[in-house]
């Protein structure tokens, strides 16, 4: 009888290890479909860029990755206007958006052509709170800019938020992918569960 039962509950240890890498898996495939995209040449009036950590108050090599995005977006003239959000992270005496801001200022870019949201402290807020922000503006067409692997959460918090963007995803050279794609099958799990 023993034997019976431990058979079984083997069974249901392995369908409970098949379910969880096979849903992984399929998180994995769809954090990866924005690998190869690349962005439209439509004109939009805006690009919201999602902040990243900073490093010594300045924007860190994957933030600067995505202004780098949005810059030549703006360079292009396929954007009038930057969007900046992210807030405080640990132990950072400014806001990303404030960091961001600064990048762009030292590139040329006038400071009448950013919008700072400087309050959230992750994804959904960006959206969230870039939402409010941008409520009363006549902003109608928008970029959506971070990096490929965290593009199809975002794209979830921007829909939860009733803002139509387009995705213009960065393409890392300095992040190790693998690690990060793992992490937004998390983010996607937690998102899937609780949001």
């Amino acid at each position: 009888m023993i034997t019976i039962w431990t058979n079984k509950w083997i069974w249901v240890l392995f369908g409970c290890i098949l379910i969880f890498c096979c849903s992984i898996l399929y998180l994995y495939i769809k954090v990866s479909r924005f690998d190869e995209q690349q962005i439209g040449n439509e004109h939009k009036d805006a690009a919201i860029i999602l902040g990243a950590a900073l490093w010594h108050n300045k924007p860190s090599p994957a933030l600067r990755e995505r202004l780098n995005t949005a810059l030549q977006l703006y360079k292009d003239k396929k954007i009038d206007l930057f969007v900046l959000s992210g807030g405080l992270g640990n132990d950072e005496q400014q806001s990303e958006a404030q960091a961001m801001k600064t990048y762009l200022l030292r590139r040329g870019v006038p400071e009448d052509k950013m919008i700072l949201e400087g309050k959230s402290s992750n994804t959904k807020e960006n959206l969230a709170f870039t939402a409010v922000l941008l409520g009363d503006k006549p902003i109608d067409s928008i970029y959506l800019v971070t990096h490929d692997y965290h593009m199809t959460r975002a794209l979830l918090y921007a829909k939860q938020a009733n803002i139509t963007v387009s995705p213009a995803p960065a393409h890392s050279t300095v992040l190790f992918e693998p690690y990060h794609k793992l992490r937004e099958c998390a983010a996607l799990w937690k998102l899937y569960l609780f949001d």
